[in-house]
């Protein structure tokens, strides 16, 4: 066994850790492990896209995912260990355009979009490599040969097929709809895509005035979005609201009673008040009459969506520019305007905005407003605006036609297959049911390039819709079959080459979109589970236990897989759904590349240590948003090194001793050890092992990695603080049943903590387990997750508890009073309710060593370590005593010892109190208090009572002194470098009489405890140093015999 050092270099560790897996085969040997399991865990990881290196704020989800499968693998589970890259869509086509010095389609088109597509693959592929090497560096463990992209032809292939059975359904639509649009991109946003995409901007926002025909009065509208004005049909009114004719600066002016706020000035004057239907079928002159577009009446429309107080109350409709103006054009046939194209900018009809961006209109529409006299004002508006996810371009509505998937026939189904789905926290599953109930039709298609190819073809002369569902039809319907075999892959350009032929003979040309990559990600269960070649291996691998993301991919990955999974099977694709919140930094701000602090997470790694990353993580409660920063990196570490030092104290005396401990520990783990001649501390620690791996097995079934770091840290401080404190003498004289429990301890721990730190485990496991048991597995992670049967002694357990309560309120007493442990004290008092009375009882010797205390003793009543003292109640007294009160107060205040134990002698036994001087009073005037006596400290938790007596007599304070000479020699053999198992010869003096007369007094115990043979004066000492004890010097020479 290798002797180990307290210092610990996590990276150095680490790398040793990955080096021994690598050239060991974990992998595949733990494959091996459970191949022929009948136990069987289904995951499916959701693809991270391969886009660029991961940010250490990647990885807790990934860390999550890893302790999961580490644990199933450990409970003697078969998995398919697949990792998911996400590899095509807009997120790589941004980058790739950025990283050529492209901007926005046309210059794509111009580049070639066959390079442009090779390009896009190449990213992928690329980041897709680095990615896996970030990965194995954090200790994460999956089939790296074996990683599935959604950019394959197989996962291609799976959608045309889930496509085509919706089109059989006749849930496949396109519709002429305004879509939310990025006109950077050149494409339309999806529904879900929208979440997490809303920040607070400013933008000009207009107050405009327009004329209504016939009427002496100007309606005033508001909107936010002036390049909308060009493309205005219609005006609307809530008919039940009450509006108000006004008369401002001049003019007649009509808006909402509720917005009378927004005519700014005193000098307002109310002509009239009316409600909304009054207004109904009036006409007015829009904006920009003089546009041929705008050749149409205008009236004003009734509307029920119009809110009191926002804006005018009068809405300006746009069916082109909106979804709900849109909703209210269709139920009143109203003419559709789209002002813009596919970069944003205002088309020819548009006069005196024409090919301008919809950001760069404003001050044109302003002034022509206010040149007409349409114009009230123009202002700065601070509002919740959507932005691109990719690009965080503003996004406008631009109307198009589209590919729909229709959700309202499979709606039902869909939240009918959630009802059995585990939700973790169980809030989500409220957010994905509000989520299915209010959605709307799924916008599948892209105005795109390197995506999806949807497999579309629409025949202009007979109307038919063909849905290709497969390579095959693909091949049976081509124009030139050959074609589909020729072509390196499905994306386009080479895709849009293959035409096919309709059934009335004419050729089509695929539609130019590409799909949303929802389906991409939403397929995976299909594509990557043999679901078209093996449908019995699918059946077994599918639904899956656990899937594992964010919490916003409730209405992205874990939507688009239900949708998928219920139209190909009618059923979920998941039985449970655990999902966590963002990583922020230690300041609270999102984590970006764009904000100067994303984090590379093998740099960090190589900072800090993967360990304590993963230790962090998996220490986080999923509920919450976690922090995540080098500062609680450092903190994360040492709570690993209070492991790291449990081990190195064994470690310590067992390279000295070499304990024998294999058949013991085989018969301790088959609960046939006979554990007679245990201590008590021994047999807590046995059975405290027990409960930790029974309830940590709990808490990872649960997936609640959380919970086994919080019991990990406190059994890691009842190790440290109690059992070894408690029992370090022991392994100085070999004791095989401390070192049995102990090692017991450690073997067991980093079996439960494997899954969540790899690579200490795994040291541990090599040079301390695999050297005391030879026939142990090679590594941790081939190990079975312990399942430990009780010992016993549970009610042991408890009553360890209790005493170390006691335990614990004396500590603090000492700490409160600055009393070091090192300083004996005489006597403890304890008044205890009698099961804490019986637990301290039982541990008497470990409780008077734990406190350096002399002497226990358990009393009935207080008078022990309290005095009582009268005192006014003065919620009573004052309302009898009146102006006499301060006579009574002044009275007590200045009682000697004696006459305040005759008043609370009268006031115990008559119920009455006399004080010198004044006139009785009943009892219930006074209350009673207890004041600790001068020489008495005590504590008060859960009516059990704790006194220490802190008088310190000069035998005591003696005693301490030694305590504390032998703490500094030991300290003193540690700077000197000398073993721990090394034989000395102490020269300790003191210029001090008294100080000398202790050490004189105490020589025979210091050498003991210090591994000294001999007392004498030394010339030619190895070590030498002077310390204080008491303030005075003492000066100690060191030699090794």
């Amino acid at each position: 066994m290798k002797k180990e050092n307290a210092s610990l270099n996590f990276v150095e560790l680490e790398h040793n850790v990955l080096d021994k897996w690598k050239n060991m085969n974990l992998f595949h040997k733990i494959v091996d492990k459970n191949k022929n399991s009948e136990k069987r865990f289904r995951f499916l990881d959701g693809p991270m896209t391969a886009n660029n290196r991961a940010g250490v704020h990647h990885f807790w989800g990934r860390i999550l995912k890893d302790i999961i499968i580490k644990y199933h693998s450990m409970k003697g589970e078969s998995q398919q260990f697949q990792n998911g890259f996400d590899a095509q869509g807009m997120w790589v086509e941004v980058n790739v355009e950025k990283a050529l010095g492209l901007n926005g389609k046309p210059e794509i088109i111009d580049y070639g979009m066959d390079k442009f597509t090779e390009k896009c693959i190449e990213r992928v592929n690329h980041f897709a490599g680095e990615i896996t090497e970030q990965s194995k560096r954090m200790g994460q463990i999956m089939d790296w040969d074996d990683s599935y992209f959604t950019n394959s032809d197989e996962n291609i292939t799976s959608i045309w097929h889930f496509l085509k059975v919706c089109s059989e359904k006749g849930w496949l639509v396109k519709k002429n709809r305004p879509m939310v649009w990025c006109p950077r991109c050149g494409t339309s946003i999806s529904e879900h895509e929208l979440s997490g995409s809303y920040s607070d901007v400013t933008h000009t926002a207009i107050f405009f005035k327009l004329p209504v025909k016939n009427q002496d009065f100007k309606m005033v509208g508001w909107t936010t979005t002036p390049w909308t004005l060009c493309a205005n049909v219609a005006l609307a009114v809530n008919p039940e609201l009450t509006y108000v004719k006004v008369l401002f600066e001049g003019e007649k002016l009509v808006l909402g009673k509720d917005s009378l706020k927004v005519l700014k000035g005193s000098n307002v004057e109310i002509l009239e008040e009316f409600t909304g239907d009054k207004l109904v079928g009036l006409e007015y002159e829009t904006c920009f009459p003089e546009l041929e577009m705008q050749n149409f009446v205008h009236k004003i429309y009734p509307w029920d969506q119009v809110e009191a107080g926002e804006g005018a109350c009068v809405v300006h409709i746009a069916p082109g520019c909106g979804a709900e103006d849109f909703e209210l054009g269709k139920e009143y046939n109203l003419p559709e305007i789209c002002p813009i194209n596919e970069q944003g900018v205002m088309l020819d009809d548009c006069g005196f905005i024409a090919g301008k961006k919809t950001t760069d209109v404003v001050e044109d529409v302003v002034n022509r407003l206010k040149q007409d006299n349409k114009l009230l004002y123009a202002h700065k508006y601070k509002h919740s605006y959507p932005h691109c996810w990719r690009c965080k371009t503003d996004l406008v509505y631009k109307l198009i036609s589209t590919w729909y998937i229709k959700m309202d026939e499979v709606r039902p189904q869909l939240l009918k297959a959630i009802d059995e789905v585990e939700f973790q926290p169980a809030y989500a599953k409220k957010r994905m049911e509000d989520w299915l109930n209010n959605m709307g039709d799924w916008n599948i298609s892209r105005s795109r390039f390197y995506g999806l190819p949807l497999p579309i073809y629409t025949c202009e002369k007979c109307g038919k819709v063909h849905v290709v569902g497969s390579l095959e039809e693909l091949k049976k319907l081509a124009v030139n079959p050959e074609k589909v075999d020729n072509i390196p892959h499905l994306h386009r350009p080479y895709i849009d080459e293959i035409q096919i032929k309709c059934d009335c003979g004419e050729v089509l040309n695929r539609i130019p979109e590409v799909g949303d990559c929802w389906l991409d990600a939403g397929i995976t269960p299909f594509s990557t589970k043999k679901y078209f070649t093996d449908r019995e291996y699918f059946n077994n691998n599918f639904p899956s236990d656990v899937v594992c993301e964010m919490i916003e991919q409730i209405k992205l990955w874990f939507y688009s897989l239900l949708v998928m999974s219920v139209v190909l099977t009618g059923k979920a694709p998941y039985k449970k759904i655990v999902t966590y919140q963002y990583v922020r930094d230690e300041n609270g701000d999102e984590f970006h590349k764009s904000g100067g602090n994303s984090l590379d997470a093998d740099h960090v790694a190589d900072e800090v240590g993967a360990e304590a990353i993963r230790y962090l993580y998996a220490s986080a409660n999923p509920v919450n948003d976690m922090r995540f920063g080098y500062n609680l990196l450092d903190d994360v570490k040492k709570q690993l090194l209070a492991f790291w030092n449990i081990y190195v104290f064994f470690n310590t005396y067992a390279v000295i001793d070499n304990p024998k401990l294999d058949e013991i520990i085989e018969k301790l783990e088959n609960n046939s050890l006979d554990l007679t001649n245990f201590t008590i501390t021994d047999k807590w620690l046995l059975e405290t092992i027990v409960n930790f791996t029974n309830k940590a097995n709990s808490y990872y079934s649960e997936d609640k990695a959380y919970n086994v770091v919080k019991d990990f840290e406190k059994l890691i401080d009842d190790i440290s603080n109690f059992y070894i404190r408690s029992n370090r003498k022991r392994f100085w004289d070999s004791d095989i049943n401390a070192y049995t429990c102990l090692y017991f301890a450690i073997k067991n721990i980093i079996k439960v903590m494997a899954p969540i730190i790899p690579f200490i485990t795994e040291h541990i496991w090599e040079n301390l387990v695999l050297e005391l048991e030879k026939e142990e597995v090679s590594s941790v992670h081939l190990c079975n997750f312990p399942e430990l049967k009780s010992f016993g002694f549970n009610d042991l357990v408890e009553d360890i508890e209790k005493s170390r309560e006691i335990i614990y309120l004396a500590q603090k007493l000492r700490n409160e009073n600055k009393i070091k442990v090192k300083q004996p004290l005489s006597n403890m008092f304890l008044k205890v309710s009698d099961d804490y009375k019986k637990a301290v009882i039982n541990l008497t010797d470990i409780i008077k060593e734990e406190l350096n205390i002399k002497n226990i003793e358990f009393v009935d009543a207080d008078d022990k370590f309290n005095t009582k003292q009268l005192n006014l109640n003065f919620k009573v007294a004052g309302k009898v005593l009146g102006g006499e009160l301060n006579k009574y107060l002044n009275v007590l205040k200045s009682s000697s010892e004696a006459e305040m134990n005759e008043y609370v002698k009268e006031f115990e036994t008559k119920g009455t109190v006399t004080l010198n001087g004044l006139q009785t009073q009943n009892g219930e005037l006074f209350i009673l208090k207890y004041l600790p006596k001068p020489e008495f400290a005590i504590s008060i938790e859960n009516n059990n009572i704790v006194a220490l007596d802190i008088t310190l007599t000069n035998e005591l304070i003696s005693e301490g002194h030694y305590r504390e000479i032998v703490r500094q020699i030991q300290v003193a053999r540690k700077e000197a470098d000398f073993k721990i198992e090394d034989r000395i010869i102490l020269d300790l003096t003191s210029q001090d009489e008294k100080m000398q007369q202790t050490i004189d007094k105490f020589m025979s115990k210091i050498m003991l405890e210090t591994l000294a043979v001999e007392n004498k004066t030394l010339d030619n000492a190895e070590y030498k140093t002077t310390f204080k004890v008491n303030e005075k010097d003492i000066v100690l020479k060191l030699k090794r015999v």
